[in-house]
Order: C-alpha cells, then sequence, then structure tokens
C-alpha cells in the first residue's frame, strides 16, 4: 500500500512540474527588458531627440540610446560642491589653492 502511494505522489508531482513547465515555458525563465535591450521609450523631459550619438551634445551632458534607435541629449550642468568655487577657464589654479576637475568643462577651487 506504502509503494503504491509513493508511486502516485511521485506521478502527481512530475505530472504537476510538467505541467508548470509547458504552461509557463520553463521553470528557468528570466524575465527579459521589453522593446529594444531594455532602453527608454522618450527622453526626459529636460532632453532633446536626435537621430544619432554623434548628435548629442558635448562637455558634460546626457547622451542614451531610445528603443526605436533614437538618442537622447541634453545638458546636465556640473556644479562645483559647497566649499569651493568654479574656476573661470583658462585660468591655472592658484599658488596654494587646491583645484580639481568636475567635469570636462568645469573645474573647481577651494576656497
Amino acid at each position: 500500500m506504502r509503494t503504491t502511494f509513493c508511486r502516485a505522489l511521485f506521478a502527481t508531482t512530475l505530472f504537476v512540474l510538467l505541467g508548470a513547465c509547458a504552461s509557463g515555458g520553463g521553470l528557468n525563465d528570466k524575465p527579459r527588458p521589453s522593446g529594444n535591450g531594455g532602453h527608454a521609450d522618450v527622453c526626459k523631459s529636460t532632453d532633446t531627440q536626435v537621430d544619432s550619438s554623434s548628435q548629442c551634445l558635448q562637455d558634460d551632458a546626457a547622451c542614451y540610446e531610445l528603443n526605436n534607435g533614437k538618442w537622447c541629449t541634453g545638458e546636465r550642468g556640473n556644479v562645483c560642491p559647497a566649499g569651493s568655487s568654479p574656476l573661470p577657464a583658462g585660468i591655472p589654479c592658484a599658488p596654494g589653492k587646491r583645484c580639481f576637475r568636475i567635469g570636462e568643462s568645469l573645474e573647481c577651487t577651494i576656497n
């Protein structure tokens, strides 16, 4: 009697597992990003859509691809952290001051 119960339990378990594989696409399926590699569908409200990455703004600007193959770009406006101030372009760091670069177009000096 115990052998019959074990066989029935095994058959039921096997049936349930096979049914799950057939209806769910497999036990090891992982969620996949939608669209073209999981890119955004639209640009952020402050960004502009362009046709290619070569049209993206330069110097500390955003540049990201959309699902449709177009690109978005926009200024990000780096700022110097508290306790420092922007160093004007082309001006070398003053002697005794500590200067550091935040991005391509911004260098800061500690006051």
